[in-house]
């Protein structure tokens, strides 16, 4: 074989590679998702609402999410969900 065809080769395989990673996260991220939440503010990964609560008064950072997101809503603080309502 002669080096550019094996080149080739590797950027094909490559972008086969890809494209079926991106296919596979792709299906993953939106199955993942298919579970019906009440609202809530979004969640950043891993640490989930944390950073959006304040270390003194958090009760004050809930009730403003209660009242723009309804009675029942959903916050994440690293991977432990909590709910109101």
């Amino acid at each position: 074989m002669e080096p550019s065809s094996i080149a080739d080769n590797k950027v094909v395989a490559l972008a086969i590679g890809s494209f079926v990673f991106l296919s596979i996260l792709y299906v993953y991220r939106k199955t993942r998702h298919s579970a019906v939440f009440p609202p809530g503010p979004p969640p950043t990964p891993v640490v989930g609402n944390l950073f959006q609560m304040p270390k003194e008064q958090p009760w004050l950072k809930y009730a403003e999410w209660g009242e723009q997101y309804g009675e029942s809503y959903l916050a994440k603080e690293w991977e432990m969900i909590q709910t109101s309502g």
